[in-house]
């Protein structure tokens, strides 16, 4: 009896190195094939990854800082530009999508695609009139970054000075006339205030540059 099970535990244990062997080489096999499909070109994913890198980095051409893009500089890329940027995707298919819109496609490209989030910013430029024989304050809508004021008196008003929130950004004792132009706090919206020696004919146009931001996917896509 005993020489027997040991037998058959010598063909147990035989059998079980067998199969243990067979499912090794499988699982070897099939990461193999898995890693051949993830990286089939492993230079059109370094070029995807570098192009990607550069469309969001802090000195391009379209970018306020990293990972922030100005709308109406990169609805305009090319794909001369991309190619000047990122060296390697020359002379391959590449294609450039930002949110819904394609900003940039050569050819068909099937290959790896990289993906980014950025920040989208959209300026948007706005106009407003204040009588200062009706008031002296406004508030622009927040988000606002750079205000131009035109000034217009009938020669009997003086405008002197010109607030945003409690800091004076215009100041001429012998009166304010013509175009001027400053930044503003991003701090929660603008409020100006205007200040006048004598008088209360006069006319002040407010254009500003009004920013919204959106959070998108900038993909690239690059094949052979």
């Amino acid at each position: 009896m005993t020489a027997a099970r040991g037998q058959a535990n010598l063909v147990g244990l035989a059998a079980a190195l067998v199969l243990l062997t067979a499912v090794t080489t499988g699982s070897v096999v099939l990461a193999g094939v898995a890693l051949a499909d993830a990286d089939t070109d492993p230079a059109a994913r370094h070029a995807g990854e570098t192009l990607a890198d550069r469309l969001v980095a802090a000195d391009a051409a379209h970018t306020r800082r990293a990972n922030a893009v100005e709308w109406d500089a990169v609805r305009s890329l090319n794909a001369t530009a991309v190619d000047r940027i990122a060296p390697s995707v020359r002379g391959r298919e590449v294609r450039v999508r930002l949110g819904d819109r394609t900003l940039v496609e050569r050819g068909d490209p099937d290959g790896v695609t990289v993906r980014r989030l950025v920040r989208v910013e959209r300026t948007d430029r706005r106009t407003t009139t204040v009588n200062l024989s009706g008031r002296r304050t406004v508030t622009l809508p927040n988000r606002t970054r750079t205000v131009e004021l035109d000034v217009t008196t009938d020669g009997t008003t003086t405008l002197t000075a010109v607030r945003a929130h409690d800091r004076i950004v215009l100041r001429d004792p012998h009166g304010l006339s013509g175009t001027y132009e400053f930044r503003v706090t991003r701090v929660g919206p603008p409020h100006l205030s205007f200040a006048t020696d004598d008088g209360v004919d006069g006319v002040v146009r407010i254009r500003w540059t009004a920013t919204n931001a959106t959070v998108e996917p900038l993909e690239v896509t690059v094949g052979a």
